[in-house]
């Protein structure tokens, strides 16, 4: 009988073993954000370079995937000058305080990447902009082609919530984010 329960606790350990060892190191630089906003009207689009993620996933169980994405807000662009020191200032982003936008991802839905497949998954997790942390999900689309997960996502979220403020702005801000990872 012991012998029993101690195969079975081996075997056990080893399972949890492997799911452990399963699980690896990936991180991505270079990524890229776009967003778009109403002020006033009229359709603002920008873009903010040099999105960075780090986390660690199991190819064959995505739903164990957590991690972070950083997007540095200082790199925003929309074209003009003036607006994007309004939009850094210290009413709108105060990217003096708050230089990031950080993505704290807590879970996927399920899924398996294979190479060359594409999986579209849904990330829950927490948003801070401006020192303030809201719970949101999104819908992400991962490719696992060479090695490299190309991840891309979607959504849409209140500037107001956040406490960004930005005279004559609308409630709803649309935000893509691309980059691409590779093991650690």
């Amino acid at each position: 009988k012991s012998i029993h329960l101690g195969l079975v606790g081996f075997i056990g350990l080893v399972s949890i073993s492997s799911v452990i060892a399963a699980t690896a190191p990936y991180a991505g630089s270079a990524g890229t954000a776009t967003f778009e906003h109403k002020v006033r009207g009229i359709n603002v689009r920008g873009n903010m370079t040099g999105v960075t993620s780090d986390v660690k996933l199991d190819l064959a169980n995505i739903s164990t995937t957590t991690g972070t994405v950083t997007v540095p807000l200082n790199n925003l662009s929309t074209g003009l000058g003036l607006r994007d020191s309004h939009t850094k200032g210290e009413s709108a982003l105060n990217t003096a305080k708050f230089p990031n936008a950080i993505f704290t991802l807590e879970k996927l839905t399920g899924g398996k990447l294979t190479e060359g497949a594409s999986v579209n998954t849904t990330a829950t997790g927490k948003l801070t902009v401006k020192g303030v942390t809201k719970a949101i999900s999104a819908p992400i689309k991962a490719t696992l082609k060479e090695g490299k997960i190309n991840i891309s996502t979607q959504f849409k979220f209140n500037p107001y919530d956040f406490g960004v403020k930005y005279p004559g702005s609308s409630d709803s801000v649309t935000v893509n984010v691309q980059f691409v990872l590779g093991s650690k």
